[in-house]
């Protein structure tokens, strides 16, 4: 599996940037004038729509999560077929010996609804095995070399799914780091821009100066948190939640929305006051997890800042 670990530099969603970054490039051909005297061509705010363009035909997450999610169906349905066939043929054994004989017993299989998939597909490997060595045994009592031989391949079938999880889930880490490190270099020429934006208008046009402001801020006195990032890898048992310390704030608020895969937030509940980033916070397994935060001082709190997601993918 491709662990990611490059980490988003904008906290806005990637269809918020992609509408900024638009909106950024008509704003920016309005003032050209004064873009060039700072050496920024038109030629260059084209390259920088062309970016993002690119950026927004981009697939996006759910794309490649249908994918596992399609894997996983698989592998459930066939883990559920070696499950009634490796049944099946331990209740022949146990007719003909018992359900407490050793022979039962060999086939290693009284827990297997608790087992892992890989220990599960073990277990069929397994039955087949000592099926096999007991055929002529169990013949009488109606086992056939067929069932045994259905048994092996649904069991691969299983395997086969299994396989398949892994690729999708290696295609999905590829396709996010992709996503990751071209939307960081889009958002790069977004700050810049927007920078030379606010020099150019600084003292002469709050209106146009007010265009170039990419995050805005809070009249609390308490700036709403930047740059929040949520990051999740197999075997973690928090997110990784990261943000800029806002100048001011005593602590940090920070709100959770768990919902179903490639879904928007839905409602959020108050999840923990920290003191400063960054913190490992809790999650819930096989959700997309939503995250924002806001900093406290006191009685006074900033505004929400924007959100942050992961995918926390654990039964696969």
């Amino acid at each position: 599996m491709v662990m990611i670990s490059s980490t988003r530099f904008y906290s806005m969603s990637d269809a918020d940037l992609c509408m900024f970054t638009s909106n950024l490039v008509v704003t920016m051909r309005r003032d050209q004038t004064e873009f060039t005297t700072r050496g920024v061509t038109a030629l260059m705010v084209t390259a920088f729509e062309t970016l993002g363009n690119a950026f927004e035909v981009l697939p996006p997450d759910v794309y490649y999560l249908t994918d596992l999610m399609l894997a996983t169906e698989a592998k459930n349905t066939q883990r559920d077929a070696c499950t009634l066939k490796l049944r099946a043929i331990i209740g022949y054994a146990k007719i003909k010996w018992g359900s407490g004989a050793a022979q039962v017993k060999r086939f290693d299989a009284g827990e297997m609804t608790k087992y892992d998939d890989k220990k599960f597909l073990t277990t069929c490997r397994l039955g087949v095995i000592v099926a096999t060595d007991y055929l002529t045994d169990l013949t009488p009592v109606g086992l056939t070399s067929a069932m045994v031989d259905d048994l092996e391949a649904t069991a691969q079938l299983m395997e086969d799914a299994m396989n398949d999880i892994s690729s999708a889930q290696t295609q999905r880490d590829i396709k996010t780091q992709d996503r990751i490190t071209k939307g960081n270099e889009l958002y790069d020429f977004v700050s810049r821009y927007c920078e030379i934006g606010k020099i150019i208008w600084e003292d002469v046009s709050p209106a146009k100066y007010n265009d170039y402001i990419i995050y805005g801020s809070t009249s609390s006195g308490l700036s709403k948190p930047q740059n929040v990032t949520a990051n999740w890898m197999l075997g973690d048992t928090q997110v990784h939640l990261n943000w800029d310390n806002v100048s001011g704030a005593a602590s940090y608020e920070v709100y959770h929305s768990p919902v179903n895969f490639g879904m928007p937030s839905g409602t959020y509940s108050l999840l923990a006051e920290l003191p400063s980033p960054p913190q490992g916070v809790s999650f819930t397994a096989d959700k997309r997890n939503y995250y924002k935060v806001r900093a406290k001082s006191g009685s006074t709190l900033s505004d929400f800042s924007d959100e942050a997601w992961t995918e926390v993918v654990i039964t696969v």
